[in-house]
Order: structure tokens, then sequence, then C-alpha cells
């Protein structure tokens, strides 16, 4: 804590992204019993009504507590782009997107304007002289899910959590006293119930996401039918209906010709991929990136890969693994660059 809050003066006024999690809640606790003016804010992004514990914690605390109702943006932003990349035989990152436009947008933008000078969330990530930096706990790298956020939003958040582990996180709520400390984790995509995604696609689409076509082969061979690119992602081996000597996996998915393409798990792994929608964190052009080398990840438990850049024009970078090849790389899905101190140098989003 002292590392990562003794640099931000006392007098600073702190919002709190609050969710009713065992994160946020108790990074609330923590900037309260460190003395900070702090009050709490609770965003709205569908139609259903905000998690109640929300408003307890911060009842708890006495603090103020406001409610952003940002659905529309979110809808518009964030559904509608997820919606539209499966329907491309795309496999979207909602975190990402949400990070970029809301959470790290617009709602610091709510804060600052209710008097914050800093919002603090509950993510498990580092800002170290304003540079984006993995959190302490590897398995809750959230650095990735961050960086798309704006260079210049960067100066307004705070991480408390960054020094912490997920398990210090909940003793430390028990020993403070946070009612939620034992609270199960958040479902993996906010607005979608888990194991619903189907019937969500479905119904968002009214049923026009329901496109079948040929499973083939490398060659073009027929081998079955698929249901629709949207319900398959790259590297998926199983629900494919399809019998064979040898396991099948998905390749990749053929948004102009309807059709997934399969082989075998070797095939999977590729040496290089392309890269667009690149935002920029550490370098301040595209043009200091060409050449570099660094650390990649292609998705958020994926392990770090020696990596080289090679810019191809203004908004399009090839990154070429240089030590070992990668796996399923799906695109729609982020790419990260890290230096050696795993701080963000940019990112963007997996063309091919």
């Amino acid at each position: 804590m002292k590392d990562i809050l003794e640099n931000i003066n006392k007098n600073a006024t702190i919002a709190v992204a609050m969710s009713g999690g065992v994160d946020s809640s108790v990074t609330a606790y923590l900037l309260k019993e460190k003395g900070f003016n702090i009050f709490g804010v609770t965003m709205k992004t569908t139609e259903n009504d905000v998690d109640a514990d929300a408003k307890k914690v911060c009842d708890d605390l006495g603090i103020k507590h406001y409610i952003f109702d940002i659905s529309e943006e979110f809808s518009d932003k964030v559904v509608n782009y997820f919606v539209q990349e499966y329907n491309n035989g795309r496999t979207p990152n909602p975190c990402m997107v949400c990070n970029k436009y809301i959470k790290m947008g617009a709602l610091i933008d709510f804060c600052l304007e209710k008097g914050a000078d800093y919002m603090a969330t509950g993510h498990y990530s580092n800002i170290s002289d304003g540079s984006l930096k993995i959190g302490e706990d590897l398995k809750k790298d959230q650095a990735y899910f961050l960086s798309q956020v704006s260079k210049d939003k960067l100066k307004h958040i705070i991480f408390p959590l960054g020094n912490i582990s997920k398990d210090e996180v909940r003793k430390l709520g028990k020993d403070l006293g946070v009612r939620v400390y034992s609270k199960k984790d958040s479902q993996e995509i906010c607005f979608v119930e888990d194991g619903k995604l189907k019937e969500f696609l479905i119904e968002k689409t009214k049923g026009k996401i329901i496109k079948p076509g040929n499973f083939v082969d490398t060659k073009g061979n027929i081998l079955g039918k698929h249901k629709g690119l949207a319900f398959y992602t790259i590297g998926q081996r199983k629900g494919l209906g399809i019998s064979a000597p040898n396991p099948y996996y998905v390749l990749k998915l053929d948004g102009i010709k309807n059709e997934v393409i399969l082989g075998s798990n070797e095939e999977l792994f590729k040496s290089s991929l392309i890269a667009d929608g690149v935002n920029l964190l550490k370098v301040d052009s595209l043009e200091e990136l060409d050449g570099m080398i660094c650390k990649a990840k292609t998705r958020s438990r994926d392990k770090f890969h020696t990596c080289k850049i090679k810019i191809l024009n203004e908004n399009e970078m090839k990154i070429i693994f240089t030590e070992d090849q990668v796996r399923a790389i799906t695109p729609g899905q982020g790419v990260v660059l890290y230096d050696d101190s795993y701080e963000v140098i940019a990112s963007g989003f997996i063309k091919e």
C-alpha cells in the first residue's frame, strides 16, 4: 500500500469505482483507513438494477454513493461491438473495449466532474511513473485488459490492490470487516449470463447469427456442417460433431465464405500475427515500435512471448515471435506488448 499511495496528496479526493464485489470494496476501505476523502461511484450499464452491495458498503463507510447511468453508451460501445464481432467470425474482447470507453473513459470523466482528483479501482495492476504495469499477482494480471486505455487517463487512476494477491485481499477484507469479503467473483462477461452466450447472441440478432455453413479441412474438403461461425472459437476441439481417426481443431473462421476451417493441433501454432487498432502507452509513435524486441501476450492468461515488431502501415503492426510459436492466435482478441519491467508499451487487436 505504501508504495502505491505514498505520492498521493492526503488532501486529494478519490472516487472509488464500486461494483459491489470484494476488490472494489476492500479498495474503498483501505483508502478510507489511510485518511483519504473518498466517495463511491457505481455504473449502471444495463437495464438491470446495480448491485445493492455497492451502496451498502458505501453506507458502512459513511461516504457518498453515486450511480452513473451509462447504459446507452455501454450498449453502443460494448454490447453492439461484441455482437458484431461474433457476427463477423471474430472473438471479441469486451473488457478491453469497456475499459477504454466506459470504465477508464466516461466513468473517469464523471468522477472528475463530481470533484475527484483521482479514480481508484480494484484492478490487480500498477501504474509506475505514469506507465501501466502488471500487478504482483500474475494470475490476476489485468494490465492486459487495461492496455487500450488512453495514456492521458492514466494520470487520474489509482490501483491500491496492485501489490496484493487476491487471497490477501480476501483476508484483508475479513480483518477490516468488509461485508462482502467472501463474495464470489463476478461472471466472466458482465452482460451475458454464464453459459448462455449462444442464447444471448440469438436474442440480440433475432436469430440472424445462426448461419449454417461448411466445416472444411485446410485443402477445402467438406467435412460436415457447422451451426454458425459465432458458436466456435479458435483452438476448439469438443462439440464439433465430426468423427475422424484423429481429432480436429478449429483453425480459422472464414467470415467471407462462412466456413470453419479444421486441422490438427500442430497447425494451431503460429510464428507471427498482424494487429490493428494500436494504442500507444510507453511510446509516442508507431515508428518507435519498428524493430523493437519486447514481450507479448495474446490472451490474458497467456505466458510472455519474446517477439520483434514490424510496422506495416499507419495502423497495423506485425508481431514476430522469435523464441517459440504461439498456439490458437485468435482474431478479435487483444495482443499486448510489455518491456522487460513488465510495463505496457502498446496494444492492439489481432487481425490475423
